[in-house]
This record gives structure tokens, C-alpha cells and sequence, in this order.
């Protein structure tokens, strides 16, 4: 079953949660990203080496990773990494979509997704943190009800996930013929 998908200019994209083994594809994801696409996700630039320790790592250090799949590659991805904090749950997030993917909702799918994972895990807020210049992460997570304030030369983005049953996806209760008695 696909965890999530939408039909744009005759494209479907899946968008579902990395398994392990799959921790290739998103390293080659990351090693795919432009010069741009590499300081925006990371906040400056980054040589190759660094990104296929920083793949390792996040399938190590149990960071749920979302990707955007088509046609067996990664080609978007979105990171909830746990930041604990003693008084609400939080998690560091993180988006990166390759120079031909963007503008074509790849980054609103995956933060849906991302949101819907945040608050199966329980967490209860979410902190994005981009440099001053990332318009398009901005408004991503403006889009989705982020405060956005301004720290030591970064914008830094708190969402508050207050009703949790407003990203929660509904259950149904699977039908049932059995009838449960108690034995006697």
C-alpha cells in the first residue's frame, strides 16, 4: 500500500518512509544535489565525502527518513531527527528535493508525510532551521504554521503540533464476521 501519492504533469510520486536497506538511495540522493541544493539543505556547502557519512548516520542514529520515490530513485527527502527535550518531544526536520524536482509540490507532500510520521511518533513540536536566503524553505514551513524568528544569522521555524488529530491519519476498523465470546 502506497503511504501517499498525488498526479502532477502526468507524474505520480510516491512518497513513503525509507527502510534501512534502502540507505543507499537516499546517499545517492544527497550526492545528487547541486551546489544550491547542498546549502540549502545543510546551511553551506558540503563535499561528498561528508554526505555519504551523514547518509550512514541517519539510518544509524534512528532518524526517520522520507523519501520521494520515482522509478526506483530518491529524488526528495525529508528527515525527523529527535532533538530531546525534557518538556515536549521535539524533532529536527530537514527537506532536500534535486534542481528538477523542485516547484512541483514534491516539498508540501513530504512535509505532510513528515508531519503525519512527527505525531505517530508522539512528538509535539517540530523546528526547521534554514539559512536567511532559503525563500522556498520559508514559506514550506510557513505554509504548514511555523513561527519563524531570526538566530545567530539562521531562520529558525517552531510548528506547535497543539491537536495532534489534525495530522492524524483516520483509522478504520477492520470489518469482522467473528464473534468474541468469552469461554465459559
Amino acid at each position: 500500500m502506497r503511504a501517499n501519492h498525488r498526479k502532477q504533469e502526468d507524474q505520480l510520486f510516491v512518497v513513503r518512509q525509507l527502510r534501512p536497506s534502502e540507505k543507499p538511495l537516499f546517499r545517492d540522493h544527497l550526492l545528487r544535489l547541486d551546489r544550491e541544493s547542498r546549502t540549502d539543505r545543510f546551511n553551506g556547502g558540503t563535499k561528498d565525502e561528508f554526505l555519504i557519512s551523514y547518509a550512514d548516520r541517519s539510518f544509524s542514529d534512528g532518524t526517520s527518513v522520507i523519501g520521494v520515490v520515482e522509478e526506483g530513485q530518491v529524488i526528495g527527502a525529508a528527515e525527523l531527527h529527535e532533538k530531546p527535550d525534557p518538556d515536549e518531544p521535539t524533532a529536527e526536520i530537514a527537506f532536500s528535493v534535486e534542481r528538477e524536482w523542485q516547484h512541483r509540490g514534491l516539498g508540501g507532500l513530504l512535509f505532510k508525510r513528515l508531519i503525519q510520521t512527527a505525531v505517530g511518533l508522539g512528538y509535539r513540536r517540530l523546528r526547521v532551521t534554514t539559512h536567511a536566503n532559503n525563500a522556498a524553505m520559508k514559506a514550506l514551513a510557513k505554509r504548514f504554521g511555523a513561527k519563524l524568528t531570526f538566530e545567530f544569522g539562521e531562520t529558525v521555524g517552531l510548528i506547535e503540533l497543539d491537536d495532534p488529530e489534525l495530522f492524524s491519519l483516520p483509522v478504520q476498523q477492520p470489518e469482522s464476521n467473528l464473534d468474541y465470546r468469552e469461554a465459559n
